[in-house]
């Protein structure tokens, strides 16, 4: 028995010293590799948090961006819209075309949505052609006939150039007026 008991304290003792020099050259190496992936995936929760922010903001922004966008694209068509009927309505003013109460009141209502929707410089090039036009009321002939064509063409060109044309290339000379 003594024996029997000596060769198990034995072999306790070498399974204690095996199994310490395994956990002595395993443990460190594996709590090693496990803070490593402990950090990492810390890492990565972090790194995906600051993705996601940004991404988040990147998307905000296109959304902002493609609203303005679309509101001035809105208002772009509401604009050709006002020039299509100011540039029709303005035909009040020419000879032959009638100035009947009708297309006064039609030129009254786009001149007033001009005022609204219309960018400086159409709404000066427009107080110009219409001061033209009261001189030319108030004195028949005072104004030469040129000089209210040219007004009458720059208005029509700034409507266009304000309009999604802005690097056109032509001039109040290059508008042709018909006369059947």
């Amino acid at each position: 028995m003594d024996l029997l008991a000596l060769i198990l304290s034995i072999l306790a003792l070498v399974g204690i010293s095996v199994g310490g020099l395994l956990l002595r050259s395993y443990l460190p190496a594996y709590a090693s590799e496990k803070g490593k992936n402990t950090a990492s995936k810390e890492d990565l929760a972090h790194l995906t948090a600051i993705v996601e922010e940004v991404k988040s903001l990147h998307i905000a922004e296109t959304e902002r961006i493609k609203a303005g966008l679309l509101r001035e694209g809105q208002v772009l068509e509401r604009r050709r819209l006002v020039y299509e009927e100011m540039c029709g309505s303005l035909r009040v003013f020419q000879a032959g075309h009638g100035g009947s109460l009708e297309a006064k009141e039609r030129f009254h209502a786009s001149h007033a949505a001009a005022w609204l929707w219309s960018t400086d410089s159409v709404l000066n090039a427009l107080n110009q052609f219409i001061e033209i036009q009261v001189k030319h009321t108030a004195a028949p002939g005072s104004v030469d006939q040129l000089k209210m064509k040219n007004a009458y063409s720059a208005v029509i060109l700034a409507m266009r150039k304000d309009a999604g044309f802005p690097l056109t290339t032509l001039s109040e000379s290059d508008f042709k007026f018909v006369q059947f």
